[in-house]
């Protein structure tokens, strides 16, 4: 007399845990088990009805509503299938078969192979049937109230490839991430809230060095699978610097001067892919026929010379000179080494090795704002000049291109923190600096990118701009 769960006999799509109870997703169905006994689906009685028996429950809906996804949130569980989003939840206090309810709360197509994502407050899920993967926030209020529901790819409608396969999302973080299986591109999406208000809303990309295997979020970090050549390498990604002696070099004293209120001593983080500290060092002094060279055994296998580098984090070269902060290109690369020509570094020396990356930020176009969030599109606008404001960054690069062809690009290099010259061996006395670049251009005749091209850290604090702003007779309501 005890019926079988209606899973008998088909696939299982989907395994979730809700109420103290495991759940199953098969096709159009959700079954519950018994609260406390996971594997029981089995009823209590026959001749009574308990509130601990299984519930079993279909979803109904004009379109094939086959679940392909769960997400817990504080309302209940929500369920995605290819054409609409349910909402399993209880009225009650007590979740039970008498008191299940799995209702309709939208119609969004939703991609069945990539997972949604916990925002903490919010799911963002996806949908590939246009020719660009669309990314939709979701914000349940209520069982009575309809959902909020943003597009967030809206800003950029060609950004985010449909043929992704793999999502990641850290909440504490603040970031969502998106990749393809085998190829090297990560497309992120940083969000910041506070309160009701999201701050930060923003879209970038990373390109790695191989090709993506797998990601993920845990403990704080970003690590990723990438396959190099035939190689398999993990790499964690810290989101909040955690420099320490292991792998970050002091400039302006020792490791006991950082801190001191009387010292500038600061803690420096090469900034390579794929870092990594080198387990031998072995250095050769010049020859009759051959220069002087340092061999480093490393962890993996480089793919190439072209952009792999090294950073002195501690010790000295041949001549009794500090190797902190030095940086070299690779000369040379094999199996899990790499050699650099014109330096012979002591074998007690500590040295980072890794790949340099090219950072590059490209500024939005700027209107005059009217007040109350309204900006004049129609006037006049050209910019003079747009003011940063730097922390301690090294050299970077600010690059002017006219959208027409006929006009010459501009590039202002920056040197970043430069020494006094009566302080050449110091660090820079002053831990901030301003930076001017000239535009002279109409504020939507110009494209401005700040590329960030060396293995040192870059702090941008601010920027404004100023210009002449002219309303050109047009009315504004």
């Amino acid at each position: 007399s005890n019926p079988f769960p209606t899973f008998n006999g088909a696939e299982i799509q989907e395994i979730f845990f809700h109420r103290n109870r495991l759940g199953l997703i098969s096709g159009e169905n959700v079954v519950m088990s018994q609260p406390g006994s996971y594997f029981n689906f089995g009823i209590v009685s026959a001749i009574s009805a308990s509130d601990d028996n299984p519930v079993d429950i279909t979803v109904s809906d004009i379109k094939p509503a086959f679940i392909n996804h769960t997400l817990p949130i504080q309302k209940g569980m929500l369920l995605f299938s290819d054409n609409g989003q349910f909402l399993l939840f209880t009225e009650s206090d007590i979740f039970s078969p008498k008191t299940a309810r799995l209702k309709k709360v939208s119609s969004y197509e939703c991609d069945s192979s990539i997972q949604p994502v916990d925002l903490g407050t919010s799911a963002l899920f996806t949908s590939n049937v246009s020719a660009y993967a669309r990314a939709f926030e979701a914000t349940i209020l209520d069982d009575d109230t309809p959902p909020q529901i943003l597009e967030q790819t809206r800003v950029v409608p060609e950004f985010l490839p449909k043929n992704i396969t793999t999502s990641a999302n850290s909440v504490p973080i603040g970031i969502v991430s998106y990749a393809q299986k085998g190829q090297n591109q990560i497309y992120h999406y940083k969000y910041y809230n506070t309160g009701q208000k999201r701050e930060q809303s923003a879209w970038y990309t990373w390109t790695l060095t191989g090709t993506m295997q797998h990601m993920t979020y845990t403990g704080g970090n970003f690590f990723t699978v990438v396959l190099q050549g035939s190689n398999y390498v993990l790499n964690r990604h810290e989101y909040v610097a955690d420099a320490n002696a292991n792998r970050a070099y002091v400039l302006g004293g020792t490791s006991s001067d950082i801190g001191s209120p009387l010292k500038t001593a600061r803690w420096f983080e090469p900034c390579l892919d794929n870092l990594a500290i080198a387990t031998t060092v072995t250095g050769s002094a010049q020859t009759t026929t051959a220069p002087e060279k340092t061999v480093l055994a490393i962890p993996y296998t480089p793919t190439g010379a072209t952009n792999f580098y090294m950073i002195g984090i501690t010790g000295n070269d041949s001549d009794g000179n500090s190797i902190a902060g030095t940086v070299r290109k690779a000369d040379a690369v094999g199996t899990n080494s790499a050699t650099f020509n014109n330096i012979n570094i002591a074998s007690s020396a500590k040295i980072a090795v890794g790949y340099s990356y090219n950072s590059i930020i490209e500024l939005p176009t700027y209107y005059l704002n009217r007040g109350e969030a309204s900006y004049d599109t129609d006037g006049e606008l050209r910019i003079s000049g747009i003011n940063f404001e730097l922390g301690v960054s090294g050299p970077m690069e600010f690059h002017i291109d006219p959208i027409y062809a006929d006009m010459d690009s501009f590039t202002q290099f920056e040197s970043g923190m430069l020494l006094n010259s009566s302080n050449f061996s110091e660090p820079p006395a002053t831990l901030a600096k301003s930076v001017r670049v000239p535009v002279q251009k109409k504020n939507e005749k110009y494209t401005m990118q700040i590329q960030i091209p060396d293995p040192f850290s870059t702090a941008i604090l601010s920027a404004s701009w100023d210009g002449n702003y002219n309303e050109k007779r047009h009315v504004r309501r």
